[in-house]
């Protein structure tokens, strides 16, 4: 039913805002991060499992990158949130450079974050 389904995405969103937090307050590992390659393996185990599994997975990834999205990173949407909030706090544009600067430097971090991952599941793979 929608009511159970709503409750499923509250309980697996408070899942993930308690694992990032993990990671942020270093009680949990940052490797325990997956990245697209472990997305893969999981959704062929998944669709192995059934049509059912394959979906609650898709829902499941889904709501992980809508809450990413919505991350204080400059580049993704919570980025730009924080961004226009801090505008409408000092009442007043930021310059384009400084825009462009942030930008810049969240598209860095992000890309670190996807080479991470990217290592995790790599590692994660190969033997040794």
């Amino acid at each position: 039913s929608f009511g159970e389904s709503v409750r499923q995405n509250v309980r697996s969103a408070s899942l993930i805002y308690q694992l990032l937090q993990g990671i942020v307050e270093r009680r949990m590992s940052a490797k325990s991060l997956e990245g697209p390659i472990r997305i893969a393996q999981i959704s062929g185990e998944a669709a192995r499992q059934g049509a059912a599994e394959f979906l609650g997975l898709m829902a499941a990834v889904s709501l992980n990158l809508a809450i990413f999205n919505l991350l204080p990173i400059p580049i993704l949407d919570g980025g730009q949130i924080l961004l226009l909030s801090v505008e409408m706090l000092m009442r007043r544009d930021l310059s384009l450079q400084v825009k462009e600067t942030v930008f810049k430097l969240g598209f860095v971090f992000l890309m670190a974050v996807v080479a991470f991952v990217i290592y995790n599941d790599i590692s994660k793979i190969l033997p040794g």
